[in-house]
């Protein structure tokens, strides 16, 4: 501690130290949850001072990686707020230092190669279909440059060469490439100075707002010499605080995450089984299919799997070597007892940064400080550094007793891996976040669930699947309860009453927290609604408006009065007239002729009685409805009457199938949306065919986007409908590297034809028990009666409880319903199922792609050759 303080104070930053101690504090005592991550985690200071919960003792984090006398540049300690009161902690420090003193960044969005192409074209008046065909030409590649674009694009450079409109198009393109285009704020970093800051800065309005930012972006600010600090909002700091909430109001106790026992056997047992949905860092794909290979059973394996997820030790074999160690398949090699020391925590894989560090330090003889800096020049690939750090390296390996030639081994090791290295200090962080949240998830689910379901709600999509659908699909997956909308029980937030969750109001797609917070006030004011009328009446219309209310209607929040939603819906208009009508009287201080008697239960509004006598919607307009402003089917599903027919015959669900490998063969069924069709820019030679079409393939299980080719789409393009139920037949498409699956359509068919296509034969169940001997040579005779092509298989059931499968290879039958309906007069409805056709598995072939190129990355190409085209 006094080694840290000692540099501390040398480079002049207790000041920087106070201040952000200061702002935390503020937090602390304010209860919004803040937290420290990145490399200030290392720092024994910032632990005493409360600004980390981690400490750096115990998990044998650096000060090095954070701070040392050699390094020039200031610190950097990031601090996490609570997403929601982020904006408390910035008003706090205004107050604190001065308004004049404080002020958040700026951020320039500038021109790229496109942006320029597209704003000097707009300029010159030219066509914005012609501009579109130029932009066109450019490569899809991050951060491209017009000259750079010039020489990767044979297209864009004929264009340039024969047009002359096209070449001062370019050419001024060229020279405002790279200017500022438009100013913003920067997502967290404030600057902090010691007098008014036009002083040293020269400041700017946000325009329609009365905040100031600077007009130096944030590299000029801290060369400047003023004080840059990052305020954080964190989402997952906000759930946490609003479980903890919750949990208080359902059992009376409030719970501190921090003192969570990180020993705890059921929370690693939800980590082993990959239930994660929704805990912070550990919710994708990949990392739930490595939590299960894992199997972790300290927190130390949570650090790790952060930072192992990453491209560089997934594709080292870096992860597989860590897994097949830590359970005893495969045994660490050491080098030396120091490597033992420091790599036993991660199963002799070097993981972290600061492994790395201590390797160099206690086996090669450099200083931390230096170490960090020996990282740095191998990651920015500085030769002349790397050479002069392998020298010292080699000689003290040498002194400690590793032959030369294993020294210069294992610096090569260092060189390898250090590239790979992750933060450790930031990663067990952000591990301990990751823990809180999973044991939040095995011991106060409900609780936990019902803060993860607010903290989507800023978030949601109703174009497309979002977390809020999946995170509900968890709760079901869980058992819990959840109480759909109903304007007499919800509130704005998803809340918890009696073990269950209450759906969130706001939550409904035109409804908004406003407006929910106004419906729960009201009723808590004066009591229940009594019906649509009533609601209307006692509810201001500029707070819950006729968007809100219909949205509402087909959300189904006013089922509760016994009224049909269609009736609700006609009657929305008269209720709002009544409604205003209301409030007139109620602004004029006057009272209707029974306005005393209201609470009478022989004067209650007769408003239900005298709905409209409209009958309901048909069943798909009510559950179309309800998706437009859930997101999400609520009382049925559109392909519930096609159940069985997708579970006999589709290959897998969308969620299935996006975890197989790629180019697997698949059938899917399900209903089309988000359709979007296009054309391709660079179709292959004599293809006449540009058009194709993408779409999300929706299920009971999720979502897949599909993708149709215009060879494809010439044939099936017909199909392509919103709301169409079809049945597809393709191939996964997954990019090296990538957990996003799409489907590559090779066939496309309406879903009641996916019987004819897709069977091969029948399967047909015999109980011995229940049908007898007897019955057994009736079928024979039956089936011997319908020679045909069809495969048969009989699954025989017998006495003992036993059961066998029989491939009768020398019986194929014709499939006519007479067949079917002998069968189930003789052995009952049930016991004939059909055999689904046999697909292809993924094989990953290296024949030669054609790239389509439609501008969003996808390829369509045999095998997996240049299919990857752009």
């Amino acid at each position: 501690l006094e080694r840290e303080l000692d540099v501390i104070n040398k480079l002049g930053f207790p000041n920087y130290f106070l201040i952000v101690w200061d702002f935390v504090r503020f937090a602390r005592e304010r209860k919004i949850p803040a937290t420290a991550r990145g490399s200030g985690v290392g720092s024994l200071v910032a632990f005493a001072l409360h600004l980390s919960h981690v400490c750096p003792l115990k998990y044998d984090l650096l000060f090095e990686r954070f701070l040392d006398v050699s390094r020039l540049e200031a610190p950097d300690i990031d601090i996490d707020f609570c997403k929601d009161r982020r904006v408390e902690v910035i008003q706090y420090v205004k107050e604190r230092y001065g308004d004049e003193n404080v002020a958040q960044i700026g951020t320039f969005g500038t021109l790229a190669a496109r942006a320029a192409i597209r704003d000097v074209g707009r300029a010159l008046g030219m066509p914005i279909p012609r501009v579109d065909a130029i932009v066109a030409m450019v490569p899809d590649t991050l951060g491209i440059e017009l000259a750079e674009a010039l020489e990767a694009s044979e297209d864009l450079r004929k264009a340039q060469e024969n047009d002359p409109q096209i070449r001062e198009l370019l050419s001024l393109a060229m020279k405002v490439e790279g200017l500022a285009r438009n100013v913003g704020t920067h997502a967290a970093a404030v600057v902090i100075a010691d007098r008014p800051l036009v002083e040293y800065v020269p400041l700017q309005h946000v325009q329609g707002k009365e905040e100031v930012i600077t007009q130096w972006a944030m590299g000029d600010v801290e060369r400047a010499g003023l004080l840059k600090m990052d305020f954080l909002g964190l989402r997952n700091l906000t759930i946490l605080s609003k479980a903890v909430d919750l949990i208080e109001q359902t059992t009376g106790q409030r719970v501190d995450p921090y003192e969570f026992p990180l020993d705890d056997a059921e929370t690693f047992a939800l980590l082993c089984r990959g239930e994660t949905k929704g805990i912070f860092q550990l919710e994708s794909g990949g990392i739930r299919d490595l939590l299960q290979k894992m199997k972790p059973d300290h927190f130390r394996d949570i650090i790790a799997t952060n930072a192992l997820y990453r491209p560089g030790p997934l594709e080292g074999g870096m992860v597989d070597d860590y897994i097949q160690v830590k359970h005893g398949r495969k045994k660490a090699e050491y080098k030396h007892p120091v490597m033992e020391d420091v790599l036993g925590e991660t199963h002799g894989v070097m993981v972290y940064q600061e492994q790395v560090m201590r390797i160099l330090n206690r086996l090669g003889g450099i200083e931390l400080s230096s170490a960090y800096s020996c990282i740095k020049a191998i990651s920015k690939k500085k030769l002349e550094t790397i050479a002069k750090f392998r020298e010292q390296f080699v000689k003290g390996s040498v002194e400690q007793g590793l032959k030369p030639r294993e020294a210069e081994d294992l610096f090569g090791m260092i060189e390898k891996f250090a590239g790979y290295g992750f933060n450790k200090s930031h990663s067990t962080a952000y591990a301990l976040i990751a823990y809180m949240t999973a044991y939040l998830k095995a011991h106060h689910s409900v609780e936990f669930m019902a803060a993860l379901l607010s903290g989507d709600i800023n978030q949601r999509n109703f174009k497309r699947k979002d977390q809020l659908v999946e995170h509900l699909e968890d709760c079901r997956r869980m058992n819990i309860p959840v109480v759909w909308p109903n304007v007499n029980l919800c509130h704005g937030d998803f809340l918890v009453g009696d073990g269950k969750i209450l759906f969130g109001l706001a939550a409904i797609k035109g409804c908004g927290m406003q407006a929910a917070e106004a419906i729960a006030a009201e009723r808590k004011a004066n009591g229940p609604y009594r019906d649509l009328f009533d609601f209307c009446e006692r509810l201001d219309p500029g707070t819950v408006n006729r968007a809100a209310i219909e949205s509402l209607v087909k959300a189904g929040a006013f089922d509760f009065t016994g009224a049909r939603r269609a009736q609700n819906a006609v009657a929305v208009e008269k209720a709002l007239q009544s409604g205003a009508a209301a409030l007139a009287d109620r602004r004029s201080g006057q009272k209707g002729l029974f306005g005393d008697f209201d609470d009478d239960d022989d004067s209650k509004s007769t408003a239900t009685s005298s709905l409209p006598d409209v009958p309901e919607w048909p069943e798909r307009e009510k559950l179309m409805a309800e998706k437009e402003v859930l997101g999400f089917y609520l009382s049925s599903h559109p392909l519930a009457e096609h159940e069985d027919t997708i579970r006999t015959y589709c290959s897998h669900t969308t969620t299935e199938a996006a975890a197989l490998g790629n180019r697997t063969e698949v059938i899917l069924g399900g209903i089309l949306a988000s359709i979007k069709f296009s054309n391709t820019k660079n179709p292959r030679p004599g293809v006449t065919n540009t058009k194709y079409a993408m779409w999300d393939l929706e299920d009971t299980s999720g979502v897949m986007r599909c993708i149709l080719w215009p060879e494809d789409f010439a044939k099936y393009g017909e199909l392509v409908k919103a709301d169409a139920v079809v049945g597809l037949r393709g191939t996964i498409d997954k990019r090296p590297g990538s957990e996003e699956a799409n489907l590559i359509v090779n066939e496309m068919f309406p879903l009641t034809e996916l019987a004819a296509r897709f069977t091969r034969g029948v399967r047909i169940r015999y109980d011995e028990k229940s049908h007898g001997e007897r019955g057994l040579d009736q079928l024979n005779e039956i089936l011997r009666g319908y020679p045909g092509s069809a495969e048969f298989q009989l699954v025989l059931r017998l006495t003992d409880g036993s059961q066998v499968t029989c491939e009768c290879d020398g019986l194929k039958l014709d499939l006519c319903p007479e067949l079917r309906r002998r069968v189930d007069d003789l052995l009952g409805p049930g016991n004939l199922k059909p055999l689904p056709a046999k697909l292809q598995q993924s094989a990953n072939g290296n024949g030669n792609g054609h790239g389509y190129s439609n501008g969003n990355g996808y390829g369509k190409g045999n095998g997996r050759g240049n299919g990857y085209g752009r």
